[in-house]
């Protein structure tokens, strides 16, 4: 059984392998050990990998961002753990279950990245066969196509062909095929692709609202402020390898905290030359602002400042975005994978 991970954060050291959470197997709904995928060109016979050597440890009841540049083996784990693909080499588990056993996916509810609609049947009787597929009865399938049409706001026109739906309405109707057999694992693969801003708070409400269901909710976004805003958890994917992991909290509390003075009246004085790596002075007209790389250093800057005479209107702390931390983690995976390729 793979060692917790408990709340800190880790990065591959000396070819270790991650995992996200600990916990005994009734508590997981994912897992993951050595989850490979490898494409082979049927012409040239080159093999590219498009996942590498993945160990995975999803708690249920979580909410897991799973971020990284194009390219970086998001899809391609969510399709493996759904079943659309197989993996080269590996295993993995929803809820105990083997990947391998089309009885893992009784309890999933997947939106691919471009879901396929038969555009001649309206968005009540493609639910109603979402559900029947799933494995809802007649009377239940109708009853929940109704409900969760509703639900994502597009209950005013059942009889509304698929053909005349713009492309946010599509995607909220593969999200409401995604949960209308009321799943405890949803796999979502850009579900705020193509959505106006109403439509990701909605599709916000909704993940939110599983998870107070105790849902396990596992999806990749490139919209960062929604990952911040509704993840327990985030992984960070490049190269087809994980490159980091950890909770929200725990990334943005290990970032570099900055801290940004600003003054009315410039102080007199040049930097002290041991400060010239860390805090950076920009004078605008009688005022200035400096930008402190080590929030430690706060006081002593304060200090000088009074003492050379200038006139302090704010001091603003400022904490890494998700987005620098995601470029921080993936640029150096990145070059470790090119220079293998070499």
């Amino acid at each position: 059984m793979p060692r917790s991970a408990g709340s800190r954060s880790e990065r591959p050291r000396n070819g270790q392998r991650l995992r996200l959470t600990g916990g005994e197997p009734g508590e997981l709904a994912i897992r993951a050990l050595g989850l490979r995928k490898a494409y082979r060109s049927n012409w040239t016979l080159r093999e590219t990998v498009g996942l590498e050597s993945l160990d995975l440890e999803l708690k249920r009841g979580q909410v897991l961002g799973y971020l990284g540049p194009n390219g970086a083996g998001k899809t391609t784990t969510l399709k493996l753990l759904a079943g659309l693909i197989k993996p080269t080499s590996g295993q993995a588990w929803l809820f105990g279950d083997s990947i391998e056993d089309p009885s893992s996916r009784r309890h999933l509810g997947f939106l691919p990245e471009q879901p396929y609609f038969y555009d001649y049947l309206n968005g009540l009787e493609y639910l109603r066969l979402a559900g029947q597929l799933s494995g809802l009865p007649g009377h239940e399938s109708h009853e929940q196509a109704r409900h969760w049409l509703g639900r994502v706001g597009l209950g005013s026109r059942p009889g509304l062909r698929l053909r005349k739906y713009s492309k946010g309405m599509l995607q909220r109707l593969g999200l409401a095929a995604a949960l209308v057999h009321r799943p405890r694992l949803l796999i979502l693969d850009e579900p705020m692709s193509g959505l106006d801003p109403f439509g990701r708070r909605d599709v916000r409400d909704l993940i939110l609202e599983q998870k107070a269901a105790g849902v396990t909710v596992l999806f990749s976004s490139h919209i960062l402020p929604d990952v911040e805003l509704l993840c327990d958890r985030v992984a960070m994917l490049s190269g087809g390898r994980l490159a980091r992991l950890a909770s929200v909290d725990q990334l943005l509390l290990d970032a570099a905290h900055r801290v940004e003075i600003a003054c009315r009246v410039s102080p007199r004085a040049e930097l002290p030359g041991a400060w010239r790596e860390s805090v950076k002075l920009v004078r605008r007209g009688r005022g200035a602002s400096l930008v402190l790389g080590d929030e430690d250093m706060v006081g002593d800057v304060l200090t000088w400042l009074l003492r050379g005479g200038a006139q302090i209107t704010s001091v603003t702390p400022q904490r890494a975005s998700l987005e620098a931390l995601l470029l921080s983690a993936t640029e150096g995976v990145s070059s470790e994978t090119e220079r293998r390729s070499a």
